[in-house]
């Protein structure tokens, strides 16, 4: 701008053309010395637009209210991260009594409308005491104020010219000038006034029209029209009967004659439609050029409760948030120690926004991407220094996969060389998978004989020669520190696998506890209702009523449906990208696999409708007690049944199919590949069982680990055959919590 240049600075400068007001004020000596006013009469704007208009007023008093609620708060060395200042003076002028005559709520309110309806801006004056610091803040009327445009300093004063008192020159330092910035000219202030200016003028045209209608019409509700001649009597007569009066509207006059009559309706036209609508625009207009909703304004009809609550977060996330900054980055001049700002953190919707934000980080901590004390800071909370709050812990153990600060050391299983004062084994664990168990009566070894007694103190003895060399060497081999099992350990497929299957849980986990949630609810109210009430006391309650089967599966098939084709889709890529194959995932044998494993997870509901038709018939059955006795009884079971839903059989669902729809996808890609190759003579391809081989897993599970079969084979279990690990088709007893994974090559 012209205040920052030293070349348009100079009023004999020839090379600088005159420009409009509000670029170089150099290059206009006559803005120089005077007040800079506008052709915007403020008082012609609350006189016709706030006066008058309601939307108007609404959407002011909307902004101004809102506002003048949140307190001011100052942080130290004027920086937005600096701690709060809870002792400065001048907070109290802004938060409690501003000047003798009024306190801050009235303060913050009438600067906030001022500078809504001001095109000049709104202007505070500062009263300092004997030590400088501000004692009183007033304002000052805009319409009277006016800035005084210096070449140099960009503001020479303030110009305030009240009717029938001198003007007076207030220096810069004694004025807060609060403005929102305008795009052309710097001495002026844009305001939601001007942009709706046209509409505020059309509404109050079309309330001054319909009411000067409404006094001077005279035509009645109907008008009965003679055929013929009438003589001047008459026609007198009908004039008094139609004349205009507000005690005559909507009368009907009738008169006889003898050639026939004919009836008008002059009660409704094209043009009263027309001015409804243009009432609806001319609304519309006005909030939106304020950024206020209609549901902010006290008008939430023909809206769900998304709609409005979502229009509630949009008056507060983009309407207020510039407005408040205009206002505290005006108050800089009052301390320049302080930057001011506005605490919003008891608005509701506010804190609703910040839980959502706090919840995402959450998930992301839960799911092993972020570390505790980024959580922390992301919830306002202090951070610990603590290397384990650094790292990012994986579920389901929080076992730390990475450090924040620094490089994280994974330790080494200790061997055979391992210095004194290892933590040994402990000695309590059982011994590895299909050894026998240490003792007196212990069998002997492949190498040798058994001790003839197990020191209880002492940790288990490292594996013989034999052994080792049977064993699995280098890195394939450590020992389970918690249940003393010899385990291989994971090469790169078993992590991908296993990371891939952990993200895909934590995702259908969640779309479960969207479902389940919305499930209680609904359930809830529809047992505890007024109409349930009254079928429970009679004996006529039952769980469809309450449980709507049908409803509840096709919610179902539509929430976890998308998220376990996504697992099918991701594991078969993945399998395919391994062997070199391609896959075709618009197969119909995908989508039947897809039916039946959504089959499988529906029975959820039957589950649960099932144990609310038990509770419903508990309630029933208890004679002994009241109708309120039965209810309390019948409220408890159902909120018994969500909470074992949500709490327990949630996860356990989630990573059952998680681990099952990845194995079917590795299953597919698979069959494809055989598909392809049956016939061909080139070569033939096989499945491998791929066992966790810890104590958790089941020893039907255990013996399969590593069986290798053709893949138009199963593999048996008993008296059942199984095409992978969780197949939805085999009984639940054989699926459930398997967490088994298949592998399959070509030979």
């Amino acid at each position: 701008m012209a205040w920052n240049s030293r070349d348009t600075k100079r009023l004999d400068n020839e090379g600088v053309k005159s420009v409009p007001l509000g670029a170089p004020i150099s290059t206009n000596p006559g803005s120089l010395n005077r007040g800079y006013k506008d052709s915007w009469d403020i008082d012609r704007a609350y006189r016709d637009g706030v006066k008058k208009i309601t939307w108007v007023y609404r959407c002011i008093d909307a902004i101004a209210g809102n506002v003048a609620r949140l307190p001011v708060v100052g942080r130290k060395d004027n920086l937005p991260s600096g701690e709060l200042d809870v002792k400065a003076d001048v907070l109290d002028l802004l938060n409690r009594r501003s000047n003798p005559g009024e306190d801050s709520f009235a303060f913050r309110y009438r600067l906030s409308a001022q500078l809504l309806t001001s095109s000049r801006g709104a202007f505070v004056e500062i009263i300092r005491g004997k030590g400088g610091q501000p004692v009183a803040l007033h304002l000052l009327p805009p319409q009277y104020t006016a800035p005084i445009p210096d070449p140099k300093n960009y503001v020479a004063g303030f110009e305030v010219i009240l009717p029938g008192q001198p003007k007076q020159i207030l220096k810069p330092s004694e004025v807060l000038w609060f403005k929102h910035p305008h795009p052309l000219d710097p001495y002026l202030s844009m305001t939601p006034m001007e942009a709706a200016g046209v509409a505020i003028e059309i509404e109050n045209l079309a309330k001054y029209y319909n009411r000067n209608f409404l006094l001077n019409d005279g035509r009645p509700g109907g008008l009965v029209v003679v055929r013929g001649e009438i003589d001047n009597d008459d026609k007198d007569e009908l004039r008094s009967r139609f004349r205009g009066g507000i005690n005559r509207a909507g009368a009907v006059s009738v008169i006889a004659s003898e050639a026939g009559v004919d009836f008008v309706d002059t009660s409704a036209s094209p043009r009263d439609a027309s001015y409804t609508e243009m009432r609806q625009i001319t609304k519309e207009e006005i909030l939106a050029a304020f950024g206020v909703p209609e549901s902010v304004v006290g008008n939430a009809a023909g809206r769900t409760y998304a709609n409005a609550s979502e229009e509630l977060r949009v008056f507060w996330l983009e309407t207020i948030p510039p407005h408040l900054e205009m206002l505290a980055r005006g108050m800089d001049a009052l301390d320049d120690n302080l930057y001011f700002e506005f605490d919003t953190s008891s608005v509701p919707v506010l804190i609703m926004a910040k839980q959502e934000r706090i919840q995402y980080v959450m998930n992301e901590f839960q799911q092993g991407l972020a570390t505790a004390n980024e959580y922390r800071e992301a919830a306002g909370r202090k951070t610990v220094e603590s290397e384990l709050a650094d790292s990012m812990l994986a579920n389901p153990n929080l076992t730390p996969i990475g450090n924040t600060k620094k490089k994280l050391e994974v330790p080494t299983p200790p061997d055979a060389n391992a210095a004194p004062g290892a933590p040994p084994v402990p000695p309590e664990a059982p011994p590895a998978d299909g050894a026998p168990p240490a003792g007196d009566n212990a069998a002997p070894s492949a190498t040798g004989p058994a001790p003839a007694a197990a020191d209880a103190g002492a940790p288990p003895a490292e594996p013989g020669p034999a052994q080792q060399a049977s064993a699995p060497t280098g890195a394939m081999q450590f020992k389970d520190a918690v249940f003393g099992i010899q385990t291989k350990e994971p090469d790169e497929w078993d992590v991908k696998a296993e990371a891939t299957t952990d993200r895909w849980t934590e995702i259908l986990d969640r779309s479960l506890e969207r479902l389940f949630e919305r499930q209680q609810r609904v359930v809830t109210e529809k047992a505890l209702g007024a109409k349930s009430r009254k079928a429970l006391a009679a004996g006529t309650l039952t769980a469809a009523a309450v449980f709507d089967l049908d409803v509840w599966n096709k919610q179902m098939d539509e929430d976890v449906r998308p998220v376990i084709a996504g697992i099918v889709t991701e594991a078969a890529n993945l399998a395919a990208e391994q062997t070199g194959e391609s896959v075709d995932l618009n197969d119909p044998a995908v989508q039947q696999y897809l039916d039946d494993q959504v089959a499988r997870v529906q029975k959820t509901n039957e589950t649960t409708r099932a144990e609310i038709a038990t509770a419903i018939q508990t309630a029933q059955a208890f004679s002994a007690g009241t109708d309120e006795d039965r209810h309390l009884l019948l409220k408890a079971a159902v909120v018994a049944t969500f909470l074992h839903l949500l709490n327990s059989r949630r996860r356990t669902i989630a990573e059952h199919e998680a681990q099952t729809a990845y194995n079917a996808g590795t299953y597919i890609s698979a069959e494809q590949a055989h598909q392809r190759m049956d016939g061909s003579g080139n070569g033939t391809l096989t499945k491998t069982w791929v066992s966790m081989n810890d104590s958790r897993v089941r020893s039907a599970h255990r013996i399969l680990d590593g069986n290798t079969v053709q893949f138009d084979e199963g593999f048996v279990v008993g008296k059942q055959m199984l095409r992978f690990p969780g197949d939805p088709l085999a009984p639940p007893e054989l699926t459930i919590n398997c967490r088994c994974r298949l592998r399959w090559e070509k030979k």
